[in-house]
């Protein structure tokens, strides 16, 4: 498996693993459309996305999409992976590349909002270092997040 920044032939992939998993669990909310769709716009404001590649298929197995909210502060904001990629560390790989971008670019904290029913991303974030913190609904308005991490980079080491 490699891990390689966005790339318009993988675009399509991004936009169909993001809404398989939130449509499975959830429904899929006015912002989800406007960041899956618009994915170009996010990266020329600084955001990135990180695809885990399978080198026998050359299928994208994960995504996982950092953005800045300001100079300091990101924000993991579109993670999935294709379930029959499912714990072989695509996921795993895709999250660190995003961490480790943020922190290139100067990112102080780095925040996630997702929900309790995700456990296996859960245990992710808590494992690659991520605490948990009260959810700013004001800032992070999907219906769906009732759970959210932070992440000071001063203490991400790799």
């Amino acid at each position: 498996m490699r891990v390689i920044p966005f790339e318009p032939q993988y675009k399509r992939d991004f936009i169909e693993m993001n809404e398989a998993w939130i449509s499975e669990m959830f429904r899929l909310e006015p912002e989800d459309q406007r960041l899956l769709n618009e994915v170009e716009s996010e990266i020329a404001r600084g955001a990135q996305i990180f695809f885990a590649i399978d080198e026998e298929t050359s299928r994208a197995a994960s995504c996982c999409m950092v953005a800045p909210f300001n100079d300091h502060e990101w924000e993991i904001e579109k993670f999935a992976t294709r379930k029959e990629f499912a714990r072989r560390g695509a996921g795993t790989a895709v999250l660190l590349a995003c961490i480790e971008y943020a922190k290139r670019k100067g990112c102080k904290k780095l925040l996630i909002v997702s929900n309790t029913k995700c456990e296996q991303a859960l245990r992710l974030y808590r494992k690659t270092g991520f605490k948990e913190i009260p959810v700013d609904k004001e800032r992070f308005p999907f219906e769906r997040g009732n759970i959210s991490f932070q992440m000071d980079m001063s203490e991400f080491e790799r």
